[in-house]
């Protein structure tokens, strides 16, 4: 929950106090103080400007018989380096004094005289009793990321943070704010969690999850991400460590933080306009770029065609000299400008030269949506190039590209169809039906490319956003877009890059989702190196954080660029049958595939058929070669159709099965897998299509097959089952959907 107004009140005076004093930098009695205010544990501390302000009466108030001062300075980071630290009696006001007076004497020799640092005063804090073993100090902090806003860090804590960061465990990120079932999800895959419980202090997760909830929420009210800005941006803020004491309290122990003030700064992120309807349901479409001259190459033209094929007519071609074109069959008149189009149209394609992109945007009237397929100019970069763009363009108006393929949206009944994408049938054949339900959202032309052709024979692409260097529609504006359409059931994102405030928008939308989202991210090596410090920032590569974003928002996110071609088929496919639960049952007819099957096993558990299933595959047993004791099923080779199919329905009928997988090497006599009878009712093909439309359960299937038989595998994705090129993709990609539905049902998602 956001902070309450008091807190805001509290922590709001602390900036505006250290503000005033010309720093954008807090003591660590200041962080004390922002803590407190959000209600965590902080120890009794006292700010004094000068040693003569210790007295009797003001040791008296702290616990135990020591205290630990400590220099303030705004000009030092590691006072501890330089004498700045002490443990100190706190029975004698005077020694106290000495004590401080002498620590000012050590830290400033170790300057020169023209660079000594500012002594703003000094801090006495209770000494607070913990041993310093591994897990008893943890380091959180929060840091304000360009792309995605206020991240938090937890991980070991203490003066060997940076070390064990780089060799033995990275840090645990979050997106603030955080909730602590947020916090507590995570906790569980934290190896110190174990010690917690064996040293029977259960309690002290509980601890953690709550102090960073309420750091999150501190980071989240002070961030450029809110929708009202705060009076003070957090740009850092570290606690190293908090620690449990031997009270068994988790209080902090030291702190730093920088902030800036938020009148005045550039780093307010803009709200935008949604997207345009026209993208996608267009009525009217305006084609730039048409050459008069048909007998060559021209884009604009090759997109034209892919109109006519989607049967529409209401289009608008533009050359700037006039005239008439004859395309599909017909003339068409050359509007010289789009002022001159005299016809309601909602979308501009653009596939003139890019010289000439900047010029024709700023004459795009407001509202409508622009698909620009050239590339920028190439007298300017990219960040030229945007910013030109941002200040032409009108307030309504929203752009796709430059420099990708554009658009295309299965016809429907919600739209005529829009295809843009400038590839002809004759070179790649972009198919469409009953079953597309997926977005491929990519700013990879050739990822799209590569998408459509491997799903030849199970056309799931209803939508596919080519939007290369995405200089104003990008991917959390997309996602925001296709959460709420009907008929997208699932949505695909090849990431590239994100840019400044990306990250936090694609992170918000994607939590708001109700549809999985499949995500691969390139370019993780560099992203992921970590510099060589103990400060938050130094923790995190950028890929580290996108991880974590991921993970908070129920992202499915793949490390293997197969995986992303898989799951993206599985999840389309699979989308009406949603998993009751997580036990899975296997049929093949080789034992290397049920062998590699319950190795490949991760979320699914292998299922325990009831008694009655298995006196019903012992049955089918006739050979005796099956061994009816595992839900594994090994047929052997000496299977045919209807004994296969038997199998399958045995499984499936089963109620202590979830979902199976079926893996098949279609290579043997047995089965009708070749030839005209691979489609006869009796043969495997339509046998496996008929049990996937019979039964409500996931199923997926293993062909380990050359493109031989490419037509048994059309016969059995074209029914709606997914087929895989081996058994371990298969189960993967299963493996992978029933978590995700699993675990939305599990937590009322």
């Amino acid at each position: 929950m956001p902070l309450a107004p008091e807190a805001v009140r509290l922590i709001d005076a602390v900036f505006h106090g250290a503000s005033q004093e010309g720093r954008r930098t807090l003591h660590e009695h200041e962080v004390y103080a922002i803590l407190a205010a959000a209600g965590l544990d902080v120890p009794y501390h006292r700010f004094v400007r000068s040693p003569s302000e210790v007295d009797a009466a003001m040791l008296a108030r702290f616990p135990g018989s020591n205290v630990m001062v400590k220099a303030v300075s705004r000009d030092l980071s590691h006072n501890q380096k330089y004498g700045g630290v002490k443990k100190v009696a706190s029975g004698d006001p005077l020694f106290v004094r000495y004590v401080l007076q002498s620590m000012r004497e050590e830290v400033l020799s170790h300057f020169p005289e023209d660079a000594k640092p500012r002594f703003d005063g000094y801090l006495v804090v209770e000494f607070c009793k913990f041993t310093q073993a591994l897990g008893n100090e943890l380091l959180v902090g929060l840091k304000d990321d360009g792309n995605f806003g206020p991240v938090l860090t937890l991980s070991k804590g203490g003066d060997d943070a940076e070390f064990f960061a780089k060799y033995y465990d990275p840090a645990n990120l979050f997106l603030a704010p955080v909730s602590p079932e947020d916090v507590r999800l995570a906790m569980q895959s934290i190896k110190i969690r174990h010690k917690y419980v064996e040293a029977g202090h259960p309690q002290y997760t509980e601890l953690i999850a709550r102090t960073m909830t309420a750091v999150g929420e501190i980071g989240a009210h002070y961030s450029p991400y809110r929708a009202e800005p705060p009076a003070f941006y957090l740009k850092s803020f570290d606690v190293n460590p908090f620690v449990f004491t031997e009270d068994e309290r988790f209080v902090a122990v030291d702190g730093f933080a920088e902030f800036e003030p938020a009148a005045g700064s550039s780093r307010h992120v803009r709200r935008r306009a949604h997207l345009p309807e026209g993208f996608f349901a267009p009525k009217g479409i305006a084609i730039v770029g048409v050459s008069h001259d048909t007998s060559k190459y021209s884009m604009a033209q090759q997109i034209v065609g892919l109109f006519l094929d989607l049967g529409r007519d209401d289009l608008y071609l533009v050359n700037p000299k006039g005239g008439t074109v004859s395309l599909g069959g017909r003339d068409w008149p050359l509007y010289s400008s789009i002022a001159a189009i005299d016809r309601p149209y909602d979308l501009v394609v653009y596939a003139a030269p890019g010289k000439s992109t900047l010029d024709f945007l700023a004459t795009v009237p407001d509202g409508k949506a622009v698909v620009v397929v050239s590339g920028i100019p190439g007298d300017m970069n990219y960040a030229e190039f945007a910013e030109r763009v941002h200040a032409v363009l009108p307030k309504h108006t929203r752009v796709v590209g430059p420099n990708g393929m554009g658009v295309f949206y299965a016809p429907g009944e919600d739209s005529r169809g829009v295809n843009t994408l400038f590839i002809g049938e004759e070179r790649m054949r972009l198919g469409y039906g009953p079953m597309s339900n997926a977005a491929l959202l990519t700013q990879s032309g050739g990822m799209a490319i590569t998408c459509i052709e491997r799903t030849q024979f199970a056309p799931i692409f209803k939508a596919i956003v080519s939007f290369g260097n995405k200089v104003d529609v990008d991917f959390p504006d997309l996602v925001t877009f296709f959460s709420e359409r009907k008929g997208v059931d699932v949505m695909s994102l090849y990431v590239e890059g994100m840019g400044a405030g990306e990250g936090r928008r694609f992170f918000e939308a994607a939590r708001r989702s109700r549809k999985p989202l499949v995500v691969y991210k390139s370019g993780r090596t560099e992203a992921g190196v970590k510099a060589a410090a103990s400060h938050t920032a130094s923790m995190t590569g950028s890929y580290d954080v996108f991880q974590a974003a991921c993970f908070q928002a129920g992202v499915v996110l793949t490390e293997d660029l197969a995986d992303f071609y898989n799951y993206t088929k599985g999840f389309a496919m699979l989308n009406a049958k949603k998993p009751r639960g997580r036990r899975v049952a296997g049929i093949v007819n080789a034992g290397l595939d049920a062998t590699m099957g319950a190795d490949t096993l991760n979320y699914l558990t292998q299922a325990v058929f009831t008694p009655p299933t298995v006196e019903r595959i012992r049955a089918l047993n006739r050979s005796g070669l099956v061994d009816t004791s595992t839900s594994f099923l090994d047929l052997t080779p000496m299977t045919d159709d209807a004994g296969f199919a038997g199998y399958v329905e045995a499984a499936l009928a089963d109620d202590g099965v979830d979902c199976a997988f079926v893996a098949i090497v279609p290579h043997i006599e047995n089965l009708h897998t070749l030839g005209p009878g691979l489609r006869d009712a009796a043969a495997i093909g339509p046998r496996l299509a008929a049990l996937g439309k019979k039964y409500d359960k996931p199923v997926v299937v293993s062909v380990n097959a050359s493109a031989h038989y490419a037509e048994f595998i059309q016969v059995i994705e074209s029914s709606g089952l997914p087929v895989f090129g081996d058994i371990r993709s298969a189960i993967r990609a299963l493996d992978a959907f029933v978590a995700y539905w699993d675990r939305r049902r599990r937590h009322g998602g």
